[in-house]
């Protein structure tokens, strides 16, 4: 006989022993032999470092040599990480898996190999190897494209390249994950392609933003879930706005608004997507803030028009005639046109605090603000109505008992009497920004400037409180984790 091959197949053998394979690849383990009352309790820690020894004196010789019985000898590995993952010591069982994975040793294209190529991803996740995880979940997709785990596992790279602002990998695998599974799992081409814009304008990348979103928009309009389409639009509304295109980005705003028109259909489209509470909460919350976005853009649109009524320069004589007819014409007038205009400006803003079931805090606030700042600037303006140049002096105005001083202060006062009621209109929309901003804990400069203006105009109800408030976390990985990707077990 063939001393070489007699000598395979004693290695065949004792390979077969150990594993249980009978000759099958992926064979399981046999069942652990009942423990003798008294006998010491398992050690999988031991059973993995004996696994190892069988793999290095006889399958790895084996399999060096591409020998038969290479893959059943291969099942020692798997044992190995399996008692590795039992002992609590994952780096190690990680180790064993990676050996596997070793073109050298001819495993990594056996059953058990294709799943540890997924396995070891999820395992180098799961210890904050980030970098190196989204590494081999790229490339067991690439390498394995038609097994089951592999759409989550670039689902899951996308996620990871987001998250390491490795703007060009994240983008590659979306093309990938539509060009592999698109037809099959559109939806979910829609959720990385908005998931990756979702990082794009967050890094302010604007034009690339725009670039990407004009590219994926018809997709996610056909295939993406209603709170997708509804964060694309706004993403897009936004970037173009930042770039300046004020037309572009009321077209996607009025998608958004028009997508709310029935709040309680919508309600219940976003619900039909399943989850748990709080995933549909969360979904829910977005959706509104997307919408309570392009509301404020639009609010914003008019209020830049009630901006443009422009108080009236006085240009006249510095004497009290001309200054009390610049009042009496062009003052009244300019007060007439300009209080009206903010009265429906306002009526815009409102139309955030009404969204329904639930108006988003971040643009109530901001909204607030921005109808409290609109009553303080007409209450200012109107303040700033000029003074005859005779009235600037001091001291005794010839010929009567009163100062110059008093004069003054009078007028002013008569001012402040004519423009209470805005006064107390600004009050009431800086307190509603204050309230929501307290209730939801959200703070911004938006709700800094409505405490300012209280502190300043109404100290005695408000004290300005200096606080040290932690600058909130900006989360770079937008998009969750699959269904899939959750459900896959570590190994």
């Amino acid at each position: 006989m063939n001393p070489k091959r007699w000598s395979s197949r004693v290695i065949l053998g004792v390979s077969l022993l150990v594993t249980g394979a009978a000759g099958a690849e992926d064979a399981p383990a046999p069942a652990p032999e009942p423990k003798a009352e008294g006998a010491a309790a398992a050690d999988p820690a031991a059973d993995a470092e004996a696994f190892l020894k069988t793999w290095n004196e006889s399958g790895k010789p084996l399999c060096e040599k591409n020998e038969p019985g290479c893959a059943a000898a291969g099942q020692a590995l798997v044992k190995a990480a399996a008692a590795f993952e039992a002992a609590h010591k994952r780096d190690k069982a990680i180790a064993v898996r990676k050996m596997i994975l070793d073109p050298k040793n001819r495993l990594d294209y056996t059953d058990y190999g294709k799943e540890a190529a997924f396995t070891v991803a999820t395992n180098l996740q799961s210890i904050g190897e980030f970098v190196e995880a989204a590494s081999y979940h790229e490339s067991a997709a690439r390498k394995f494209p038609q097994m089951a785990q592999a759409p989550a596992a670039l689902a899951e790279a996308v996620t990871l390249r987001i998250g390491l602002k490795d703007q060009k990998a994240a983008a590659e695998d979306v093309e990938l994950f539509t060009k592999n599974y698109g037809a099959k799992q559109p939806e979910e081409s829609a959720r990385l392609a908005v998931g990756f814009a979702d990082f794009l304008v967050g890094e302010e990348k604007w034009a690339d933003a725009r670039g990407w979103l004009q590219k994926w928009m018809a997709a996610v309009d056909k295939a993406g879930s209603l709170q997708e389409r509804i964060h694309a639009h706004t993403l897009l509304g936004r970037s173009l706005q930042k770039l300046d295109d004020k037309k572009g980005a009321a077209k996607e705003y009025e998608i958004v608004r028009a997508a709310w028109k029935e709040p309680e259909a919508s309600v219940k489209q976003l619900a039909a997507m399943g989850g748990s509470d709080q995933e549909q909460m969360r979904r829910l919350g977005r959706s509104l803030t997307d919408v309570g976005e392009a509301l404020f853009f639009f609010a914003e649109q008019r209020r830049a028009e009630v901006d443009a009524i422009r108080y009236p320069e006085y240009k006249g004589a510095a004497s009290r005639d001309e200054v009390m007819k610049h009042i009496n014409t062009k003052v009244v007038e300019w007060v007439k046109k300009k209080r009206p205009a903010i009265e429906e400006v306002e009526k815009a803003y409102s139309q955030v605090t009404a969204l329904e079931p639930v108006a988003p805090p971040r643009w109530v606030v901001a909204s607030a603000s921005r109808v409290g700042q609109l009553w303080a600037k007409f209450v200012a303006e109107f303040r700033a109505a000029p003074i005859p140049k005779e009235w600037r002096g001091n001291g005794v105005i010839p010929g009567t008992t009163i100062t110059y001083e008093e004069l003054r202060r009078a007028y002013y006062e008569k001012l402040d009497e004519a423009s209470e009621l805005q006064k107390l209109q600004a009050k009431k929309s800086f307190e509603v920004c204050v309230k929501y901003s307290s209730k939801y804990q959200y703070f911004d400069e938006y709700s800094r400037s409505c405490s300012v203006w209280l502190a300043k105009n109404y100290g005695k109800e408000y004290v300005l409180v200096e606080e040290f408030v932690p600058r909130q976390a900006v989360m770079s990985v937008v998009l969750q984790p699959s269904p899939v990707a959750k459900a896959q077990p570590s190994r």
